[in-house]
């Protein structure tokens, strides 16, 4: 992977990454924030920036990770392939995480499936990308 692909991926993850939690975690389920007052900081400008350079290092790291492990995993130039990779990143990174936060967090029910949906998403979204860069 050259290093152009590596920023083309990284920049692309990160904008897929945006747009799938401003979309599923933002606009669909954001009203159910609302039940757990106690639970939010206040957003601000800062809290979006912060939240989108991290959507950013999330697009380098994975492009890393699919570099050195999931190209060996996932069958080039296959989408199912690659949707198996995003999904057991998610499993494996996400899903525990998430669940476990929110038997200790005061988080609705409905925002938790919210934040899987949009995790799962950005998995495998973040798969795809990265295999389309991938010149292996």
């Amino acid at each position: 992977m050259s290093t152009i692909h590596y920023i083309l991926s990284t920049v692309s993850i990160g904008f897929a990454n945006t747009f799938i939690d401003w979309f599923f975690i933002g606009f669909l389920f954001h009203k159910f924030q609302a039940l757990t007052p106690q639970t939010w900081r206040p957003e601000n400008y800062s809290s979006y920036t912060y939240s989108t350079l991290l959507s950013f290092l999330f697009g380098g790291l994975f492009t890393l990770f699919y570099l050195k492990i999931g190209s060996h995993y996932a069958l080039p130039g296959n989408l199912w392939s690659q949707t198996q990779l995003g999904l057991l990143c998610f499993a494996c990174f996400s899903f525990i995480s998430i669940v476990n936060n929110s038997i200790y967090i005061n988080y609705d029910k409905r925002f938790v499936a919210g934040t899987l949906i949009a995790s799962c998403l950005n998995y495998i979204s973040a798969a795809i990308i990265a295999s389309l860069f991938y010149l292996g």
